[in-house]
């Protein structure tokens, strides 16, 4: 009996497990020479909570805006155009308006509040 209870338990956790859609990698980054992994064309950047890898004003990842996963902003004030992206992610893609206002860079890509910042 305690057999079966154990299987339907481990049973339970893995379909919970398998249903679950993973949370986007909200990656930080290290600021130190030499054990940043952020894509040269990103910086490490201090969200306040955490450093997360950023695209220079007017970048993104791709033109993907939808996908929090590959690129994503965060409700920082005066600082909702920095696209962040995971390590190693190069942004070499424009943004639809890359030279307009702060308030307006960028803003086709998705706003993540999930991410501490």
């Amino acid at each position: 009996m305690h057999i079966s209870t154990l299987a339907l338990v481990i049973g339970t956790a893995t379909l919970v497990a398998a249903n679950r859609r993973p949370s986007p990698p909200c990656g930080t980054c290290n600021p130190v020479s030499g054990e940043n992994r952020c894509d040269v064309t990103t910086s490490c950047i201090n969200t306040g909570t955490a450093f997360h890898c950023a695209c220079r004003a007017g970048y993104k990842a791709s033109q993907n805006n939808n996908n929090v996963n590959d690129q994503f902003r965060l409700p920082m004030p005066n600082y909702e155009f920095l696209v962040f992206v995971p390590e190693k992610t190069a942004c070499n893609t424009l943004c639809n308006n890359p030279f307009g206002m702060p308030s307006e860079l960028c803003n086709e890509v998705k706003l993540y509040n999930r991410c501490p910042a």
